[in-house]
């Protein structure tokens, strides 16, 4: 239930690989819409995101369609990135990056989930097969980066003797079978989170009933991304920090992508208020039975004691789409407390660099573990100190 996708197998050798310049939109669209048709990915590697991606890049950075057939059909579909960057000076690398960049400006999306878009039942070996072909004909790059892969991929880890890097990070979510099958969601959760959200659904009482709306029309989807855009950017800011909306690029591509999606049903804008009060914005993607939760607004200044508005937003939304009977409600990538608070499972994504044997990438590892060591060295107690759990 977690990740959605199914496992595969060893390289399929009789898969023809090829990797080629982007073709236009219009072309390519009619492609991979049939082939996510037919494969269980995320909204994140669906054409909706992706078309609005390539659409808001307009050619600012050069794409690569990597493209396996099996026959005449196609099986799998991806989009890399082309990127050169220098690291500390004197690394110099040249980068493919699967559905991203590699320059901040853009990748500020975030992508996660993420994966090449593959026929049902054969993600590894499809997977799998690109890799080997990427290594074997493909010589123009050093590093091929694959954020927010689902899982721990073995079609990465196995199989091929170049360096590979990979850090795993939590993803919790909540399965929203279990919530219809209990009745309600908060008895899924600890003690301490149902104590709190209780506790703040008391407090919020007080300015009236709360109560759960839908963006009903793409017009109120856009004010209520304008709402949730000001409580976040109101936020962020006043910890210091520019808030994501500062960035013109994902400003523009969010815009754009509730007016394009919303009518196909896959955006999900909410309002959850007390009376007259606004708690808050909810903005999820909605795909396959899976709701993505991507972005939040919340007035963290509603109230002085037991103001937690995105425990108690979270809780509604969680509700209202069991209620309409959707599989699973994503926090997506992140070992936040409210994340591991009011997730019900966790499964893992990958942040994964699969580097060519270069002298200077050796250098940069050796580099790398003398620095760990001596960071390991210096937290070390002084020898006959008391360990920190037992001074006084």
């Amino acid at each position: 239930m977690g990740m959605p996708h199914a496992a595969g197998g060893e390289a399929d050798e009789r898969l023809s690989v090829e990797v080629v310049p982007l073709p236009p939109a219009a072309a390519l669209e009619p492609e991979w819409r049939a082939l996510e048709s037919r494969s269980c990915g995320s909204y994140l590697t669906g054409w909706s995101w992706i078309g609005c991606w390539i659409g808001m890049l307009g050619g600012a950075v050069a794409l690569r369609l990597v493209r396996a057939r099996s026959g005449e059909r196609t099986v799998a579909l991806g989009i890399l990135g082309e990127s050169r960057c220098v690291r500390h000076r004197v690394i110099y690398s040249r980068s493919l990056r699967l559905h991203a960049t590699g320059r901040p400006e853009f990748d500020i999306l975030a992508i996660e989930c993420n994966g090449f878009v593959v026929e049902r039942g054969r993600e590894e070996a499809a997977s799998a097969r690109i890799l080997a072909h990427l290594l074997e004909h493909e010589r123009g790059w050093d590093e091929l980066v694959l954020d927010g892969l689902w899982g721990r991929p073995q079609w990465v880890l196995e199989g091929q003797r170049t360096h590979t890097q990979l850090a795993a990070f939590g993803n919790h979510w909540v399965d929203l079978e279990a919530v219809r099958q209990r009745g309600e969601y908060l008895p899924l959760l600890g003690a301490k989170t149902r104590a709190n959200i209780r506790r703040s659904i008391k407090e919020y009482e007080q300015f009236g009933p709360l109560g759960l709306r839908c963006a009903a029309d793409v017009s109120e989807a856009h004010a209520f991304l304008d709402g949730l855009k000001e409580l976040h950017q109101r936020y962020w800011t006043g910890r210091g920090e520019p808030g994501a909306f500062a960035n013109p690029f994902f400003d523009r591509f969010h815009a754009r992508l509730v007016g394009e999606a919303f009518a196909r049903g896959e955006i999900q804008l909410v309002a959850v208020s007390a009376g007259a009060k606004l708690l808050g914005y909810i903005y999820n993607f909605v795909y396959q039975g899976r709701i993505y939760n991507y972005q939040l607004g919340l007035d963290y200044e509603l109230c002085e004691k037991h103001n937690r508005p995105g425990l108690v937003a979270h809780a509604y939304a969680v509700e209202f789409n069991a209620g309409l009977g959707h599989a699973v409600y994503d926090f997506m990538m992140g070992e936040t407390e409210y994340k591991q608070a009011l997730g019900t499972d966790r499964s893992e994504m990958s942040w994964v660099v699969v580097q060519r044997d270069r002298l200077r990438f050796r250098a940069e590892a050796l580099a790398r573990r003398v620095r760990n060591r001596l960071r390991q060295a210096r937290a070390r107690p002084a020898a006959g100190a008391a360990a920190p759990d037992q001074a006084s």
